[in-house]
């Protein structure tokens, strides 16, 4: 994915709110497997809740006035209108939003997904080589996403 904010003022804000929001989740992180998100805006890591389910905790950033809007809420609308599609996507467990010196921060906890990622860019950069029965497992999802009432228009 990307590397870390080349402010290293930014880099520290950024884990120390993520160590705020997994204490407040009470979820361990677990070391060496973090990711940054562009420009150093979001911060997720795998983590463990107290009772030992493998969850995501992702943290985004935002001044506190563009802390809204479908960028900012778009993992707890999914959850609400979706839930996790019957194990194919993955369930919202807890949000944590904090705000300091102006800055918004959201923190997401997600059930983790241990399939294999299968491209580390948000870009496709090569065909998928996934298996037929990956495709066939998602027979009929379409369905229930368009079924679903929303505001949100795509572009």
């Amino acid at each position: 994915m990307y590397s870390p904010p080349p402010d290293p003022d930014t880099e520290r804000r950024m884990r120390a709110h993520h160590a705020r929001a997994a204490k407040s989740l009470d979820v361990q992180v677990e070391p060496g497997g973090e990711f940054w998100g562009w420009a150093g805006r979001t911060l997720g890591a795998p983590a463990c809740t107290a009772d030992g389910t493998p969850a995501w905790l992702r943290l985004v950033s935002a001044p506190a006035e563009k802390a809204s809007g479908k960028l900012w809420d778009g993992a707890l609308a999914a959850q609400h209108a979706f839930g996790d599609l019957n194990g194919h996507r993955p369930a919202l467990l807890a949000v944590h939003d904090a705000v300091e010196d102006g800055t918004a921060y959201r923190a997401e906890l997600s059930v983790r997904v241990e399939e294999p990622v299968l491209s580390d860019d948000p870009i496709l950069q090569h065909d998928l080589q996934a298996p037929g029965s990956w495709w066939a497992d998602l027979a009929g999802v379409p369905e229930k996403v368009a079924a679903v009432g929303t505001d949100r228009v795509a572009v």
